[in-house]
């Protein structure tokens, strides 16, 4: 995790507007992760200056199918730069969608005996303020066969599972995710197949 934050922080000094990722492969398929539901009504910690609390959101990111790992390990692999986009609802504008998108988010991916873990730490700019957004989410194990990109099916998001924080870097707030699905599919595809990647190289 310590290494995702540190990639995102890098490539959010080139700024917010974006980072260009390179081509990836034609025969690769995009996998699209999405993770929709509602924010819990009440922050766990910080103010909540955006007013996100019991407000629904829907986030996607894509990773190629054939993308290596900028960092991994034994059962963990970071995957970054990619493209990130979604819809957010702030208590601040009523009934008024935020859209959001990066080009510089970075996600983590970890296959443990206990759990799956789905990290995501993303620079955004939220209503005129650059913020980075960190979720993390677990899974049952063997949602994910090993830490490269594939599929799953819709993974049930609940306060004990999940937990986005944002930051303007210098006041926090976290709200875990009153409900909500967490995701990955083959972009334009409904096949309940496993995309597998042998685009890991060795430490």
């Amino acid at each position: 995790m310590a290494t995702l934050r540190a990639a995102v922080a890098a490539l959010s000094c080139l700024g917010f507007a974006g980072v260009g990722t390179s081509p990836a492969p034609a025969a690769a398929p995009n996998v699209t992760f999405t993770a929709a539901g509602t924010f819990a009504s009440t922050p766990t910690s910080g103010s909540d200056s955006l007013k996100l609390a019991n407000e629904p959101f829907t986030i996607s990111v894509v990773a190629n199918a054939a993308a290596v790992p900028i960092s991994h390990g034994p059962n963990w692999a970071v995957f970054s730069p990619l493209k990130m986009t979604g819809v957010v609802h702030s208590g601040l504008l009523g009934p008024t969608p935020v859209s959001i998108a990066s080009y510089a988010a970075g996600i983590e991916q970890l296959v443990g005996p206990q759990f799956d873990e789905f990290v995501l730490a993303v620079p955004v700019r939220i209503v005129g303020i650059n913020l980075t957004i960190h979720a993390t989410v677990f899974m049952p194990p063997g949602t994910i066969p090993n830490q490269l990109i594939h599929i799953f099916g819709p993974v049930p998001m609940n306060p004990s599972t999940a937990t986005v924080t944002y930051s303007d870097g210098y006041n926090t707030t976290s709200l875990a995710i009153q409900t909500g699905t967490l995701s990955a599919t083959v972009t334009g595809s409904s096949k309940n197949t496993v995309v597998r990647l042998g685009a890991l190289r060795n430490p």
